[in-house]
């Protein structure tokens, strides 16, 4: 009888013996790790197809995919066109003076913001009467000196007819002649120190207005406001006052008195800008029988409240970029152009749109801010060399 082998070593046992489960199961594993991870031929070709939802479709022009997740999210409106009284700007302003009303003399009535104002006034009334009196002063001394001129040159001429006849001496028609001519320098002497006098009323006079300017009032209105008035001072901005001029009707709200509205004009605007703050100061004259205003109290005043009609946008749809104003108007199905407007003041959810739309255009309302970098893209891509522009675009 053989010897017995070991289970391990006997051929025809390790012939019969199944294999591991643990080996089976390692292999079906890494089968299935296969399968997850091996990249499918039919998905792909579609992810790379799949569009965005904004591009840029030209210089000024953003298109949106319809349908998408952002197209739902815009909300679309129409620009209206209406009749309007709100302001077409907003200022603040103060009071610089006041009318009180009366019967005593007109530079006793007035109550100015300072005290630096009324010296100010005084002087330029000063200057004034100055002006006025040195302006007679002339007139008068040319009217004495062409007498002085017509009288002397009478003598002369009679004269030169006597010794013509010989019963006059020569002499004194030398006399006469040298006469003439001092009173020809005399007079022009006379004459011109009542132009110097008038030339230097005039300049104080023009140095103390510039001083009124700037302080806030403007002389030519002190002697054209009605009993009662008040005089009211705002500075408007550089690029905004192409919205104001004179004649416009205006309504204030003052801090100190919340509940009343006082309405008025604008009556003139400085003849310079201001060149430290780029603004242009402008004149006000509000009604105020009553005496409620008191010369420095502090004023919202809004410009421009005629009744107009006026272009309305939903003030949503404005995207401030830089120095500009721009909304995104529909040029097609899912084409948005980027137009520049300009804005005026609020009302309500709405904005009031000076330039740039004329009423009737579809635009993109709320949700246009989600747009706002592509519609830096489309100005620069706009503002680009044609060059730049066709290698830019898809």
């Amino acid at each position: 009888m053989n010897p017995r082998l070991p289970i391990g070593k006997d051929p025809a046992h390790h012939a019969i013996r199944p294999k591991s489960p643990v080996w089976l199961l390692a292999a079906g594993l890494v089968a299935v790790a296969i399968w997850q991870l091996w990249p499918s031929t039919e998905d792909a070709p579609a992810d790379k197809a799949k569009p965005d939802a904004v591009t840029l479709a030209g210089p000024g022009l953003i298109a949106v995919q319809p349908g998408s997740l952002l197209e739902k999210k815009l909300e679309l409106a129409t620009v209206q066109r209406e009749r309007i009284k709100t302001p077409l700007l907003s200022v603040t302003g103060a009071v610089m003076a006041r009318l009180r009303p009366g019967s005593g003399a007109v530079e006793d009535r007035w109550q100015f913001s300072s005290v630096e104002l009324s010296g100010i006034y005084a002087d330029w009334q000063k200057a004034d009467t100055e002006k006025e009196f040195a302006a007679k002063q002339l007139s008068k001394t040319r009217e004495l000196t062409a007498a002085q001129l017509n009288s002397q040159g009478k003598v002369v001429e009679r004269l030169r007819k006597l010794v013509a006849t010989g019963t006059e001496a020569v002499r004194d028609l030398s006399a006469a002649e040298a006469g003439l001519l001092q009173t020809q320098l005399e007079g022009q002497k006379a004459v011109f120190e009542a132009e110097s006098a008038l030339s230097q009323a005039t300049h104080s006079h023009a140095d103390l207005e510039r001083h009124l300017l700037q302080a806030g009032i403007d002389p030519a209105l002190l002697a054209q406001v009605p009993s009662g008035a008040s005089l009211v001072m705002a500075d408007v901005p550089e690029v905004r006052i192409a919205l104001v001029a004179a004649g416009q009707a205006c309504e204030a709200t003052f801090f100190g008195l919340p509940d009343q509205v006082f309405r008025g004009v604008v009556r003139s605007l400085a003849p310079a800008l201001s060149p430290e703050r780029r603004t242009l100061r402008v004149f006000f004259e509000l009604n105020d029988q009553d005496g409620r205003l008191k010369p420095g109290m502090y004023a919202e005043i809004g410009l421009g409240t005629d009744p107009r009609e006026a272009v309305l946008a939903p003030s949503d749809g404005v995207l401030h970029i830089t120095n500009a104003d721009y909304v995104l108007t529909e040029t097609g199905a899912g084409l948005w152009k980027v137009t520049e407007v300009q804005v005026g003041e609020r009302a309500g959810d709405r904005v009031e749109i000076l330039e740039g739309l004329q009423g009737g255009e579809r635009m993109i309302g709320t949700g246009a801010i989600l747009l706002k970098p592509l519609v830096v893209q489309a100005l620069l891509q706009a503002k680009a060399p044609p060059k730049a522009q066709a290698t830019a675009q898809p």
